[in-house]
């Protein structure tokens, strides 16, 4: 897939996960039962995240903030999504400004549709 808005992909994860047989089932299976499932991709050039159809259609893009700023010189290096579709995680490699001397992260965010 190509687009404008993927720069530098690191990490994907689906906007929503096959939970219903654990069998054969993981965090990284797209639940697909209704067809066009949505998946997210982390952007380690710009630290935005890219939710996407399976066809390759854009349907939104954030920009990842710690508490309102930037992520300075970090930048996204995985993503996952809560079992329910509503959280995202990510890591952020290096260092964060609002984080003092710490280096890298993992950040909480809502899931996001539009």
């Amino acid at each position: 897939m190509r687009s404008e808005f993927l720069d530098q992909p690191i990490d994907m994860t689906p906007a929503r996960m096959e939970t219903s047989d654990p069998n054969c089932a993981s965090n990284t299976t797209l639940d697909d039962a209704n067809g066009g499932a949505d998946f997210y991709v982390a952007n380690r050039g710009n630290n935005t995240i890219v939710r996407m159809r399976q066809d390759g259609t854009v349907v939104a893009v954030r920009k990842v903030r710690f508490y309102g700023s930037s992520l300075g010189d970090g930048r996204l290096n995985g993503i996952a999504a809560s079992p329910d579709g509503t959280k995202l995680w990510v890591t952020v490699a290096g260092r964060v400004p609002a984080l003092g001397s710490l280096i890298g992260a993992v950040l909480e965010m809502p899931a996001f549709a539009q």
